[in-house]
C-alpha cells in the first residue's frame, strides 16, 4: 500500500512531451530545488542528482512503474557527501528516501502535472517530522517549478 505524504497539482504552459523531458533534466530540477548548489546526470534519462547545503539528492527512475505519461522515481537524500558523487555512494549513506510519482496530462492548452510524494523512510534522525517538512518544502517549490518550467519552454 502506498503511504502518500503530499500531492500537488500544477498547471504548466508547457507541452506534455516537454514536461516529461524536463522531469529528468537536472537544470529543470534546479529551477525549484531548495538551495541548489550544483546538479548533474549519472545516466541520461534514468538518474540525476542535485546538491544543496543540506546534502545531495539522487533521483532515479523506477522503470517498471513508469508509463508514457507517469514517471516514478526513487529519491534518496544523503548528507555529508563530497564530490564526485556516485549512485552507489548516495545509496550507501541515506538520510531519507521516498518515492515520487509524476503524472502528466494534457489539459487547458498545456499540461497538468500531478506530483505525489509517498513511502517516506527516515534512515537517520527519525524524530524529525519528515512528512511535515516535505509538505512545507513542496508548497514553496510549487510556484518556482511553474515559473521556471514555463520560462524554459518559452
Amino acid at each position: 500500500m502506498k503511504n502518500i505524504v503530499h500531492r500537488d497539482v500544477l498547471q504548466l504552459d508547457v507541452a506534455p512531451e516537454q514536461v516529461r523531458e524536463f522531469i529528468m533534466t537536472p537544470a529543470r530540477i534546479a529551477d525549484y530545488f531548495p538551495g541548489v548548489i550544483d546538479h548533474g546526470t549519472f545516466e541520461s534519462g534514468k538518474s540525476i542528482w542535485c546538491s544543496a547545503r543540506t546534502g545531495v539528492c539522487l533521483l532515479e527512475l523506477v522503470e517498471e512503474e513508469c508509463t508514457e505519461w507517469k514517471l516514478t522515481m526513487n529519491v534518496i537524500n544523503a548528507s555529508k557527501m563530497a564530490q564526485p558523487y556516485s549512485v552507489e555512494a548516495i545509496k550507501a549513506k541515506p538520510f531519507m528516501s521516498m518515492v515520487e510519482d509524476w503524472e502528466i496530462e494534457a489539459k487547458n492548452g498545456g499540461t497538468q502535472l500531478t506530483k505525489i510524494w509517498r513511502d517516506v523512510v527516515q534512515h537517520k534522525m527519525k524524530w524529525v517530522p519528515m512528512g511535515l517538512l516535505i509538505r512545507m518544502t513542496t508548497k514553496g517549490e510549487h510556484k518556482k517549478l511553474v515559473d521556471g518550467w514555463n520560462k524554459a519552454a518559452a
